[in-house]
């Protein structure tokens, strides 16, 4: 080789580097068509061997047992009616003897019924009662407010029947005498069983009056509404 300098020359390094480039590309082209060539190898088919089932032999239909033919029932022959001729017996006469006629009693006359006339009465005395004296009808009118006013007074509302908001009234009737009261019963019911017992409570529990002088000792009948409102009952 000529040697310049110590160096090779230009021509000669560029014809080794182009003859190194072409080996690269040959190689690189002989790499590509092997690689091509080498195709994977295809599987196998695999076989598969199923084990033939045999079906069972159907099972013989079993045949119904024969009836026996069933033989007519004879039926039983009416059994001949003998029928019986009945011949009537001669007439008996019979020879008929009068009995004796029993002679008639004497009858004995008949006594007369004695009718008992029924005892009168005994004549019913008719006692007056004395009049009452007589009454001021404002005095009386008087009374009976302050009666009235005596039972509200001593009415007391059933807390049960506050606390459900129950109202109504009841009428009380009653007999009073000299401040004490008797006889006392419901005329007329609420409609609610614990309005209609403190109605009668307060009739019982009242501090009545003192009746006036000419109604003193007098037993006087009295019917009184024991009224149960949330805001302010009265009696009338």
């Amino acid at each position: 080789m000529p040697v310049v300098s110590g160096r090779l020359s230009l021509p000669y390094a560029t014809a080794i580097a182009l003859l190194i480039e072409a080996l690269l590309l040959a190689a690189l082209v002989i790499g590509l068509s092997d690689a091509k060539k080498t195709t994977p190898p295809r599987p196998q088919p695999v076989m598969l061997s199923f084990p033939v089932i045999q079906a069972a032999p159907p099972k013989p239909v079993p045949t119904p047992p024969r009836k026996p033919p069933v033989k007519p029932v004879p039926h039983p022959r009416p059994a001949p009616v003998h029928h019986t001729v009945h011949h009537p017996s001669p007439p008996v006469h019979k020879t008929e003897v009068a009995e004796p006629v029993p002679e008639p009693l004497a009858m004995a006359p008949a006594e007369p019924d004695t009718v008992s006339a029924p005892p009168q009465p005994a004549p019913v005395q008719h006692t007056e009662k004395p009049s009452p004296p007589n009454v001021d009808p404002n005095i009386q009118a008087r009374f009976e407010d302050q009666v009235r006013s005596a039972v509200q007074s001593a009415m007391r509302y059933p807390y049960a029947a506050r606390m459900a908001h129950i109202s109504g009234r009841t009428q009380v009737s009653f007999e009073y005498t000299d401040g004490q009261v008797s006889a006392v019963k419901i005329a007329v019911s609420s409609g609610y069983g614990m309005l209609d017992s403190a109605a009668l409570q307060a009739v019982s529990a009242a501090a009545y009056p003192p009746p006036p002088k000419t109604m003193a000792g007098k037993s006087m009948p009295f019917k009184v509404w024991v009224r149960f409102y949330l805001t302010g009952p009265s009696a009338n």
